[in-house]
């Protein structure tokens, strides 16, 4: 559940820490990645660091496509406590990007806002 005090925080900041909402789906979800990664999309790109440090998969809009992802939309406590956040009795996946970065991978991702990547505009919008 969502708290008034995280729900102000996501408002204020943009961002929010929610600890445990996805404890019971981590297997699911780890099921999902791994087959993710040995049947990919079209859309995959897999980034393979210069320096022989381990790889940064990438894929999206494929959460239909594997159990464990489509467990994570469709039983998850993700559109609830994305609606919370939002203040708004509904909510709608729009797409999926799923990023896997190995441990011992090199390449640097720094804190960012994800806004400008997408192709839609407005205030009720929640990434996880």
């Amino acid at each position: 559940m969502v708290t008034p005090t995280q729900i102000a925080d996501f408002r204020s900041q943009g961002a929010v820490l929610l600890k445990g909402v996805l404890t019971d789906f981590i297997h699911d979800a780890r099921q999902a990645i791994t087959e993710n990664i040995a049947t990919p999309s079209w859309r995959e790109r897999t980034y393979q660091p210069g320096d022989g440090t381990a790889p940064f998969f990438q894929d999206c809009v494929v959460w239909n496509q594997f159990g464990g992802y489509r467990t994570l939309v469709r039983k998850s406590p993700l559109a609830k406590t994305a609606a919370r956040l939002m203040s708004s009795e509904t909510a709608r996946i729009f797409h999926d990007h799923i990023l896997v970065k190995q441990p011992g991978n090199s390449i640097i991702t720094p804190w960012h806002q994800a806004q400008p990547y997408y192709l839609v505009d407005g205030r009720q919008n929640v990434s996880f």
